[in-house]
């Protein structure tokens, strides 16, 4: 059996390597698992989903060659034309393109000229179509109507009578749920816009954004230097309609210059610094603990090497294999857990930091919990090879000069 007290001696003796290690595996403990928060953060928001169908939506831009041009008849003009195309299920025009990573906001509130209280929401300025050519789920309500739809100069004002929102931001402005029917106000106007509709998602143009999913609609066509559309098409069909749409928007009308995505490809690109931080960072925790592993491995390999004739004594006293293995296991289970208790307090500290001056996400305990297993796990495993092999050392040591 062995005994706690020569156990701490030794440690005692040694403390200098113990300690280092010991604040290895601490910060180890503190770096990690505040870095599997921002990976788990990241990765959650890249899996939400966007209420669209993606997958199967072209984004078009368009700028028109001359100063005189006749931007409300083009739109519609372009739209009859692509909702005709074979394989195309809807079209639709729009201020901005979803999950492009460009967008406009604003701040809605719940009276006329209020200063306070203010809700914020990504705005669309769209038309009746974009429920459909988006793949929206309208969850109540209805849809905007053709008589509702506004179209104004670029230098012109416009506040609408009608909003659809999104069901996050109906919450946020009407936690008790009930905000059908009721009215927002947009700045410092006082015309009231009722909201006739609620879908139930849309992520809107910053996937990233904290309030991603706050978005509102409005039925209105901005006369513009530019314009955009969103087409979507049957299943398996956007890449062939794709080919098409450049080519048919340029003959139907050649003063322009057209630049057509996918929705998809959108998405990709506004979640590549995502992408990247989850890879960077798992490449760090993984590192890191290579690193741990492999000091744990070096200190107790030395550590056997300076006590092999001791080890050799305690075997031709009747220790067994599994006294000189449990030995250097449990001592290395004192330097561990001092290091995880010592890196707890570090990451906790840490994260507070991060999430007061960062905007960091908090770091559960459960996930903190979680980190120490795995690293007390790994030190346990690491120190296993070289307790082994001094179970392997013969009685006859204790004979030898070392």
């Amino acid at each position: 059996m062995f005994e706690l007290k020569p156990m701490l001696s030794a440690l005692w003796r040694n403390k200098v390597s113990a300690l280092l290690i010991a604040l290895q595996l601490a910060l180890t403990l503190a770096i990690v698992s505040n870095a599997t928060a921002i990976v788990q953060d990241r990765l959650t928001s890249m899996a939400r989903p966007t209420g669209m169908d993606v997958d199967n939506i072209i984004a078009i831009t368009f700028m028109p060659v001359p100063k005189d041009y006749d931007m409300a008849g083009a739109v519609r003009a372009d739209l009859d034309m692509m909702r005709s195309m074979p394989g195309v299920v809807d079209a639709s025009v729009t201020n901005q393109i979803p999950v492009s990573g460009s967008g406009s906001a604003s701040s809605f509130y719940l009276e006329p000229n209020a200063q306070i209280g203010d809700i914020d929401g990504n705005y669309y300025q769209t038309d009746p179509h974009f429920i459909n050519t988006l793949g929206l789920n309208l969850i109540a309500g209805r849809n905007f109507r053709d008589d509702e739809m506004h179209v104004i100069g670029s230098n012109e004002s416009f506040i609408g009578s009608v909003i659809i929102v999104t069901q996050q931001f109906a919450d946020a402005a009407f936690p008790e749920g009930d905000a059908l029917g009721k009215f927002l106000y947009h700045g410092s106007k006082d015309n009231p816009m009722e909201i006739i509709g609620i879908v139930e998602r849309h992520l809107g143009a910053w996937p990233s954004w904290s309030l991603a999913g706050n978005v509102v609609f409005h039925p209105l066509l901005v006369e513009g230097n530019h314009k955009r559309y969103l087409v979507r098409t049957e299943p398996g069909q956007r890449d062939a309609i794709f080919k098409q749409l450049e080519d048919k928007l340029a003959e139907r009308d050649p003063q322009r210059v057209i630049h057509l995505e996918t929705l998809a490809e959108n998405l990709t690109s506004t979640q590549v610094s995502d992408n990247i931080m989850v890879k960077v960072l798992s490449a760090v925790m993984t590192l890191l603990t290579f690193i741990v592993a492999l000091g744990i491995v070096g200190l107790t390999i030395f550590w056997i090497n300076q006590r092999a004739k001791q080890i050799g004594v305690r075997r031709a006293l009747g220790a067994t294999r599994a006294n000189i293995s449990r030995y250097f296991l449990v001592e290395n289970s004192i330097i561990a857990g001092t290091g995880l208790v010592l890196g707890t307090a570090g990451a906790l500290i840490i994260n507070q930091l991060m999430v007061s001056e960062f905007s960091q996400p908090a770091l559960p305990l459960s996930m903190l919990a979680v980190c120490a297993i795995l690293l007390l796990t790994v030190s346990l495993a690491a120190a296993l090879m070289p307790a082994m092999r001094a179970a392997n050392i013969s009685p006859a040591m204790a004979t030898r000069s070392v």
